[in-house]
């Protein structure tokens, strides 16, 4: 990514320290969150939060993550959507698992959320088709076989589409979208040509697009998606995301969602 260098800035520094975030005074202390995750191997990074900023005007409902992680952006989205009712995420990665039931339980104490194991590409049990009204997702960026490979293999299945491609992931969420849901992402702004082929293989469409930028003056390096049912319309493009201001810090979009965290 263009803007590699900023990643351990301010809130990624803590985000890769067990994901606490001491900074800032945003809602009550009940509303912040302690998020818990791997010493080592995969751990998750600034997309989360973006998209759960993207998708939280969207949410409403039942929410379905597919490949939760250890669940930051179902617990995002607790704090920014007061229109969801529950949310369910699904992981194939047994210690990413635990690390979310964890995170669910100590965070949402009301059980609205959960995690369940599974291959979201076939049936999960417990998890009903066509029965939510969102599905978001921070799917694997790199298509198996090109790029850097990691030695570890959790970091290798969350970063390249070793056991999810593109196409496996449209189909998943159009199968698991009830029919006026939607479906929120966040990718390498390269890959976006092949999304459309993809949504409309299912059925769907793009309806909104985020560019995204490392800071004002430099080009897009990803894209955040919304895709519903239908192949009518174009995609209405938002106003784009700066990342960094001119200190090199967060924007003051990003750090508002930052703020959430605390320290544990």
């Amino acid at each position: 990514m263009p803007d590699a260098a900023h990643r351990r800035s301010r809130c990624d520094a803590l985000f890769m320290n067990r994901g606490n975030y001491p900074g800032g005074q945003s809602g009550t202390d009940s509303d912040r969150l302690i998020l818990r995750q791997p010493e080592r191997g995969y751990r998750f990074s600034i997309d989360s939060v973006i998209l759960a900023g993207f998708a939280a005007p969207l949410c409403r409902g039942a929410v379905l993550d597919l490949g939760t992680g250890c669940g930051v952006l179902l617990l995002l989205l607790s704090r920014l959507a007061p229109g969801i009712g529950s949310g369910v995420g699904v992981e194939l990665q047994e210690g990413l698992l635990d690390f979310a039931r964890r995170n669910f339980r100590d965070n949402c104490p009301d059980e609205r959320l959960v995690a369940v194991p599974g291959d979201f590409r076939g049936e999960i049990p417990g998890v009903e088709p066509g029965s939510f009204d969102l599905v978001v997702s921070n799917p694997p960026y790199g298509r198996a076989g090109h790029g850097r490979r990691s030695p570890d293999p959790g970091k290798e299945t969350a970063r390249h589409e070793v056991t999810c491609t593109l196409p496996e992931l449209l189909a998943a969420a159009s199968r698991f979208l009830s029919a006026d849901g939607r479906f929120a992402f966040v990718l390498p702004l390269l890959r976006l040509p092949e999304v459309e082929p993809c949504a409309a293989k299912e059925g769907m469409r793009v309806d909104l697009l985020r560019v995204v930028h490392p800071r004002e003056g430099s080009p897009p390096s990803r894209v955040l998606c919304s895709a519903v049912r239908g192949m009518e319309g174009t995609p209405r493009p938002l106003p784009p995301l700066f990342l960094h201001d001119d200190q090199g810090k967060y924007c003051e979009e990003v750090e508002r969602t930052c703020r959430l965290f605390r320290a544990g």
